[in-house]
């Protein structure tokens, strides 16, 4: 994935990096409802009510999970909106290719070649995207 934040405004790269540098898991809650603590019992945060530290500890689990289904989730989306982008890319190169035989028929040759070049550099930024997407 990209370090670009997506739709949503998230930066899921620079989230799993914090999650990454974050004390390992799974947390837990101290018996006497006050503070989180790391596998090895040092304390992690403090508290003051029980369902802030009960969101706190789920949290080293929770983070992670949901980074990875909204990763998995982008990536089906992605694959489903694929057919659809082919499709305009398909679209506009007919256009471009009806519009290029149209100047050569008016014997504007410039105007055609104009045409390809345009063609091709859409085509070679079709391409990065492409390749954007795939990371």
């Amino acid at each position: 994935m990209t370090t670009t934040p997506d739709h949503a405004g998230l930066d899921l790269d620079a989230i799993a990096a914090r999650d990454a540098a974050a004390t390992a898991g799974p947390w837990a809650v101290s018996e006497d409802y006050s503070d989180v603590l790391a596998p090895d019992g040092s304390q992690l945060a403090s508290y003051w009510l029980e369902r802030d530290g009960q969101f706190i500890a789920h949290a080293r689990q929770d983070v992670p999970a949901l980074i990875a289904e909204i990763r998995r989730l982008q990536t089906r989306l992605a694959e489903l909106e694929r057919p659809a982008v082919e499709a305009k890319r398909n679209e506009i190169r007919s256009s471009y290719a009806e519009t290029i035989a149209q100047a050569r028929e008016d014997r504007d040759f410039e105007g055609a070649f104009g045409l390809e070049c345009q063609l091709r550099a859409r085509e070679e930024r079709w391409k990065d995207e492409d390749r954007a997407s795939a990371l």
